[in-house]
């Protein structure tokens, strides 16, 4: 995982960084819900609208293999060789990531929520950390990485818990984690966005699901 090295003052940008995730968030939980009413015509067609979920995936993973699977082997690459890839095909990555997670959970094709989504917020500090190379890496990392599922899941100390068990980082350094989640689901949670896009018919991803 990438190493902690800043200074005190950059504790301030776990807030912005948690905004940007809870927006990636909504960005995903908005494109399943128009993706399933463009499917819906193939709503009594099941077995069509999860093999055409596929195909397009898999026609994605073609020209972008960062986006196949569940993400976990490909964050690796990500964090490894984020620089030599270059922000450009990062944030690429990360868009296209989001849309075939939209597709697969609107067409019902193979696929959970969970690592998915824990791929979108690493890859996001990833992509962060390329574009404001002052922006310690380790940092953007480890915030996104636990805002962007922080901001959906109704149990925001048990994100922090998993993502401080996961990338091993130090108790001081986990304020920043904190304070990321925290700003990601209240600016989500709190503000009632996903109550408005409920009402309009955006279902969120279900944690239920298996990843």
């Amino acid at each position: 995982m990438p190493s902690f090295k800043y200074k005190d003052w950059q504790l301030a940008a776990a807030v912005p960084l948690g905004l940007v995730a809870g927006a990636l968030a909504l960005m995903t939980v908005v494109a399943i819900g128009l993706l399933a009413k463009l499917t819906a015509p193939l709503a009594e067609r099941t077995i069509l609208r999860s093999a055409l979920g596929g195909i397009a995936f898999g026609l994605v993973g073609v020209a972008l293999p960062l986006t196949l699977f569940t993400g976990t082997s490909q964050l690796e690459t990500v964090i490894h060789d984020g620089a030599a890839l270059g922000a450009g095909l990062v944030i690429a990555v990360l868009f296209a990531k989001i849309l075939m997670f939209a597709l697969c959970e609107a067409t019902g094709f193979i696929g959970g929520p969970v690592l998915v989504m824990l791929f979108i917020g690493g890859t996001a500090g990833i992509a962060a950390h390329l574009l404001i190379p002052g922006l310690p890496e380790g940092l953007a990392f480890a915030t996104m990485f636990a805002a962007v599922p922080g901001s959906l899941i109704a149990a925001p100390v048990t994100v922090i818990i998993m993502v401080a068990l996961t990338t091993q980082i130090g108790t001081l350094q986990l304020a920043h984690v904190a304070i990321a989640v925290l700003t990601a689901y209240l600016a989500v949670s709190g503000s009632g966005a996903l109550m408005a896009l409920a009402r309009k018919g955006h279902k969120p991803p279900s944690v239920s699901q298996a990843a």
